[in-house]
C-alpha cells in the first residue's frame, strides 16, 4: 500500500528578503517616532520647567524691588545719618569708597542701591560671580511695623521713638514708650557656577547665634545664567523717570541718588535649562536691553525673560511726601 507523502512548501529565499526587508523598514519608523517622540517630550518638558522657574523669578524680583527707597517716611539723608551697630558686619559687601556696606559708616555714603557688571570684583565680599552676569545690591525696610514683643533674635530694625531714629536688634531696642520698630533688609543678587550649572545666589544680612551681623549666602534657584539691569533716572525730582541709562553708563553720581533719583529698574533674566539636549544646537543671540548673551553653540535651552519695576516710594521722596 502506497502512503501518499503531503509536500509542505516554505517561503522563497526573495519572499524571506522581502519580508526581513519590511520588518527592518518597520522597526526603523518604529525606533524614529519613538525617538523624535522621546526628543519632543524632552524640549516640552524643558521649556515648561523654564517657564515655571521663569514665573516664579519674576515673582520674586517684582516683590523685592517693588518697596525699594522705603525709608519709614524718612529721608535717604536722614538714613545715611543713622548710628551702626558697633560690631563689624562679618562678610560685609562694601564698595568703598562709594559704599560703606550693611550700615552707614561716614565719610563713606549709605547706598540703597548699586549694581556691578562682571565678577563683582569691586564689591568686598564676592570674587566667584559669573563673568558675564550683573550684580544687584539693595537696602531697605520691610514695609510692616513690629512692636518690641515681635522682634526675632536674627534681624535688625530701625527704630523710630519721638523722631530719633537708631539701628537696634531686639536685645539693644527700646522696650518702653512708644516705639516703632521697621525690619531693616540688606541684600545681594549674584549669578555663581556651580559645577556647570549657574545658580543665582543670595547674600542678605542676618544677626548670627553669637549676636553679631553678617551677610548669610543661600542660593535661590538653579539655571539662571545671566542678570542684567538698566535703570530710570529722575533728574528733574518729579517722580518721573526721565531717561534710562544701561548698568555700563551708570556713575557714581547716579548711585549717591543726590542731583538725582532712581526711580525704576528694568530687569533682564537669562535662564539656562540644568541638562543638555544632544539632539538641540544652540548658538542663538539673545539681546537684553543695551546688552546680550550669545549662546556658545551648546546643547542647552535659554529662555530670556524682562520686566520693568517703578519704585513709588522713591517718586512719593522726591515731591517731599
Amino acid at each position: 500500500m502506497r502512503v501518499a507523502v503531503q509536500r509542505q512548501y516554505g517561503l522563497s529565499l526573495v519572499e524571506l528578503m522581502i519580508a526581513a526587508t519590511l520588518a527592518l523598514s518597520l522597526l526603523a519608523v518604529l525606533l524614529t517616532t519613538t525617538s523624535k517622540q522621546a526628543q519632543m517630550s524632552r524640549e516640552t518638558m524643558q521649556l515648561a520647567m523654564l517657564q515655571q522657574q521663569g514665573q516664579l523669578l519674576l515673582n520674586l524680583l517684582q516683590t523685592e524691588l517693588q518697596h525699594l527707597g522705603f525709608w519709614a517716611g524718612f529721608s535717604l539723608e536722614q538714613m545715611r545719618q543713622l548710628q551702626a551697630p558697633a560690631a563689624p558686619v562679618i562678610g560685609d559687601c562694601s564698595q568703598l569708597p562709594l559704599d560703606s556696606g550693611s550700615f552707614p559708616e561716614p565719610p563713606a555714603l549709605l547706598i540703597p542701591l548699586y549694581a556691578e557688571f562682571g565678577a563683582g570684583h569691586g564689591i568686598s565680599c564676592l570674587g566667584q560671580g559669573a563673568e558675564h552676569s550683573s550684580i544687584l545690591q539693595f537696602k531697605r525696610l520691610l514695609a510692616q511695623p513690629l512692636e518690641h514683643a515681635e522682634l526675632k533674635p536674627n534681624r535688625y530694625y530701625l527704630q523710630v521713638e519721638a523722631g530719633s531714629l537708631r539701628l537696634v536688634d531686639s536685645d539693644t531696642a527700646s522696650a518702653s514708650g512708644p516705639v516703632e520698630f521697621w525690619p531693616y533688609l540688606h541684600q545681594l543678587f549674584y549669578v555663581q557656577w556651580q559645577q556647570d550649572i549657574p545658580v543665582l545666589m543670595r547674600k542678605r544680612l542676618i544677626r548670627n547665634q553669637a549676636g553679631s551681623p553678617r551677610l548669610h549666602t543661600d542660593s535661590v534657584m538653579d539655571g539662571v545664567e545671566m542678570l542684567y539691569f538698566e535703570f530710570g533716572i529722575d533728574s528733574t525730582f518729579d517722580g518721573r523717570a526721565n531717561y534710562f541709562l544701561p548698568l555700563q553708563q551708570m556713575q557714581p553720581e547716579h548711585w549717591y541718588q543726590q542731583s538725582s533719583r532712581i526711580v525704576a529698574i528694568s530687569y533682564y533674566v537669562l535662564l539656562r535649562s540644568l541638562d543638555a539636549d544632544r539632539h538641540y544646537l544652540n548658538d542663538q543671540w539673545y539681546p537684553m536691553g543695551q546688552s546680550g548673551f550669545q549662546a556658545p553653540g551648546d546643547n542647552y535651552r535659554r529662555l530670556p525673560l524682562q520686566g520693568t519695576q517703578y519704585f513709588h516710594n522713591a517718586a512719593l521722596q522726591n515731591h517731599g511726601g
